[in-house]
């Protein structure tokens, strides 16, 4: 079992860099292929056609915290449609974000999103993706992993063991030119047909979190 707890402070507080050699996070040549089968296995992360999870996302930024029910559906790579509403209302927000646009859906009206949002976005959806390992080219680099897809940033996973426990990934400034640098934490186990997902993902941005998304239920559909 992991300790979350250490895990998140590790994490947070800087004290696992990528590049580290931490004992817990040794590493030998055939670091990704135990990974891909403590993930679930090549052949049947390569038959994910989507992901589906609810849950509770707490949200901070510009001195606000929101709590936001979420039900997600993600196509890894191709589109991602997420339902969203404030804990305790009923308004619903849909983003919806396919591969050469993005928009959101409130009150049956359906407005685009500015380019450099729908990016960000399209970027951010990208990361549970490149989480599967075996949909993107994937190597062994240090004692963790990198990944890097055509039209999309390059990821870094930091390790615990064979499984995931984080990883350094940047996405567009949904506002202006630049990029914005995250450090996701990924902590906790659900499995559906043998997919193993973490059950609690942290987004850190300058070392604070700013999104920290709690599931509830996942399932898996395959292709």
């Amino acid at each position: 079992m992991v300790d979350n707890s250490i895990n998140r402070r590790a994490l947070i507080g800087g004290a696992i860099a990528l590049g580290a050699a931490p004992a817990w996070a040794a590493a030998s040549a055939d670091l990704l292929d135990r990974a891909l089968k403590a993930a679930g296995g090549r052949k049947r992360l390569a038959r994910v056609k989507a992901l589906n999870w609810t849950g509770l996302a707490t949200v901070t930024a510009a001195g606000r915290t929101l709590e936001i029910q979420v039900k997600t559906r993600v196509e890894p790579f191709v589109r991602a449609r997420s339902e969203t509403n404030l804990l305790g209302q009923n308004a619903k927000r849909t983003l919806i974000i396919e591969p050469d646009a993005g928009y959101v859906e409130r009150d049956g009206k359906r407005m685009p999103l500015p380019a450099r949002q729908a990016e960000h976005e399209r970027q951010q959806y990208g990361l549970y993706g490149y989480m599967l390992l075996a949909l993107a080219p994937t190597r062994v680099v240090g004692n963790g992993l990198a990944a890097q897809r055509p039209n999309l940033p390059p990821v870094s996973f930091l390790m615990e063991g064979d499984y995931l426990a984080g990883a350094d990934y940047s996405v567009a400034d949904p506002e202006k030119d630049g990029m914005i640098a995250q450090r996701f934490i990924l902590e906790g186990e659900l499995r559906d047909k043998a997919i193993r997902w973490p059950q609690t993902i942290t987004i850190l941005q300058d070392g604070k979190p700013y999104f920290i998304l709690d599931i509830e239920t996942f399932s898996v559909e395959l292709s």
